[in-house]
């Protein structure tokens, strides 16, 4: 242990910049108070320049050729990449040692294999937190030797594990959201204002919004849909196929692609309700959370790790078809005291089971433990 009560934790983050919501949640990490921070990363880049801002201590290890693995993984890009994985967990021993780290804390899967390897020659306890579902066999596989490699390891949702049960060193630990007010919500009077607040990706469920928005005009429910997000070049398409979706529909006038936006306001303001359709499985879209936690309430496709946050009919709903949406929509234009109720529940939700401090409580007994091994 550091001389002092708090565990000093290095963090491993296998990408130099922000790449998605596994680098917030770091970022939500670093702010542990239960904790002493340090962080690891392949190269300078926006995560190590935050970290600084924040007074936190910043080491370079590099990947080398290990950067350029991609899923599906593939056995001979991994066996070309061997010299690299030794030379990168070599550093991050290194680091550990001059950090005077009690605990590593692995954030990607690149990064857990580097740091499996260095722990399997001489580091500090490992956690290794696993914010992806296994999409291939070989994938399944790799997860479970992992969490045999560390001493403890984090799933953010049920949804992230393999099997029926879970090992005893596999512990669930959903991530973080501070509840906030939001200052921009509509009038309760139509249109019923329905958001999709996300990037535009197949994975998503974006291309069942134009039906489930025909089939609540068909059903005499005033609604007008705002997506919020932006597509990566190669998902242009994907966009183009949508929109045509939507005139041949007919509900041009009922949809607004506004584009990205950053900051809460600007993201979720406006809206009555906020629609998650990831028919893909997701681990757990923070777009729910977020949204529960500013008080509205949420559609979520029922996989992956959305209904381990919306209990249907009690904080939100859970919708795999237009006659579920219609039938939610229903209720949200209605409005009064059953939306309400919807509302206050869902973000008692995050305020017990889904905010920062109680993930920072988790964490903190997950350091305990793996230090005491």
């Amino acid at each position: 242990m550091s001389a002092g009560p708090k565990p000093k934790v290095l963090f491993f983050c296998p990408v130099p910049d922000f790449k998605g919501g596994a680098e917030v949640v770091l970022s939500d990490m670093l702010r542990n108070p239960g904790i002493v921070p340090a962080l690891a990363v392949p190269a300078e880049g926006a995560v190590a320049s935050a970290a600084r801002r924040e007074g936190v201590e910043v080491a370079i290890v590099p990947f080398g050729a290990v950067s350029e693995i991609r899923r599906p993984l593939r056995p001979r890009v991994i066996g070309e990449a061997m010299r690299d994985f030794y030379r990168a967990a070599a550093a991050l021993r290194r680091a550990a040692r001059t950090l005077g780290a009690d605990v590593i804390h692995s954030n990607g899967m690149k990064a857990h294999s580097i740091a499996a390897l260095a722990r399997m020659t001489g580091s500090p306890p490992l956690v290794i937190h696993i914010h992806d579902l296994p999409v291939y066999r070989s994938e399944a596989a790799v997860w479970r030797t992992l969490a045999r490699a560390a001493t403890q390891t984090i799933v953010v949702s049920r949804a992230c594990w393999p099997d029926a049960s879970l090992p005893r060193n596999v512990t669930v630990v959903h991530n973080g959201f501070e509840p906030a007010v939001l200052n921009t919500t509509p009038a309760a009077s139509p249109p019923l204002t329905i958001g999709f607040c996300g990037r535009l990706h197949p994975f998503k469920g974006v291309h069942l919004l134009p039906d489930w928005l025909a089939a609540a005009r068909d059903a005499g429910i005033d609604a007008r849909l705002i997506v919020r997000g932006e597509a990566a070049p190669e998902h242009a398409s994907y966009v183009e196929a949508i929109r045509a979706r939507v005139a041949a529909l007919g509900l041009d006038d009922q949809v607004d692609f506004e584009g990205r936006r950053e900051g809460l306001e600007a993201i979720f303001g406006g809206l009555h309700a906020v629609v998650v359709p990831s028919d893909t499985p997701d681990p757990l879209p923070r777009s729910v959370m977020e949204a529960m936690g500013l008080g509205l309430p949420v559609i979520g496709y029922p996989a992956g790790g959305i209904p381990e946050m919306i209990a249907h009919g009690r904080n939100g709903w859970l919708v795999a078809d237009a006659d579920g949406f219609v039938a939610a929509a229903r209720v949200l234009a209605a409005g009064g005291a059953p939306v309400e109720a919807i509302r206050g529940a869902a973000l008692e939700t995050v305020q017990r089971d889904l905010s920062l401090p109680v993930m920072y409580e988790r964490l903190d007994a997950i350091y305990a433990r793996a230090l005491q091994r």
